[in-house]
């Protein structure tokens, strides 16, 4: 599901995060029961952080209210929903893949593990506030540890292992064969819609080489 939803950082400062979070939930309510009633759909993948505060660890009580609306839906689908979002421990957050299963609730997270320098992450000698103030759009998120499978259970009850790849992810062809030598039998690659989508033409090129390495790791997986 892609609603081409973009600049969420923006809209954050001029609507109010709960405002945003409510355009973007609902949008992809809608949309995920086009899929899933209309085309059938076995399981459903949201793209990267499009849920964007931690899952399953909320900051407060609305966020604690939109996490048990994402599983009441989830249950009503009666498929399994695979989505970005963050998670977070004593070291930090992290831009994560989170997989939810009707009935069952959170299945695990997969945690993204080549981060963007200098918009995900900034070496720990660097970070401060003079960076911040000359980058204000560096993020401080934690690396994952790498490859992590996760079971996908369809909608007839088959379990697919999936190993999900976010966006810089797929450029690393240790990660996806890591992946495939933990049990994978697919890969899940993510990406954030302003990458993709028309609203990011600046990007064309370089969303065209992505979809080009992201291929290769599925000819060197047979994934």
């Amino acid at each position: 599901v892609q609603a081409n939803i973009t600049d969420i950082e923006s809209r954050r400062r001029s609507q109010g995060t709960y405002e945003v979070v409510r355009e973007l939930l609902d949008t992809h309510f809608a949309m995920t029961y086009d899929a899933v009633e209309r085309q059938r759909a076995d399981a459903v993948m949201w793209s990267e952080t499009i849920y964007p505060t931690t899952f399953g660890q909320p900051k407060s009580e609305a966020g604690a209210a939109f996490d048990r609306e994402i599983q009441t839906i989830v249950d009503a689908a009666r498929v399994p929903f695979v989505f970005g979002t963050y998670d977070r421990d004593t070291d930090g957050e992290y831009n994560a893949a989170a997989l939810l299963e009707p009935g069952r609730g959170l299945v695990g997270f997969y945690r993204k593990t080549r981060l963007f320098p200098f918009t995900e992450s900034v070496p720990s000698w660097l970070d401060g506030a003079l960076l911040h103030r000359a980058l204000p759009w560096a993020g401080r998120w934690q690396a994952g540890s790498g490859a992590r499978v996760l079971p996908l259970r369809l909608r007839d009850g088959r379990e697919v292992p999936v190993q999900p790849l976010i966006c810089r992810d797929s450029v690393d062809p240790a990660l996806a064969i890591a992946g495939a030598r933990l049990g994978a039998h697919a890969l899940l690659t993510m990406s954030n819609d302003a990458w993709f989508s028309s609203a990011g033409e600046g990007h064309s090129q370089g969303a065209a080489m992505h979809q080009a390495v992201a291929a290769f790791r599925s000819i060197e997986t047979r994934l």
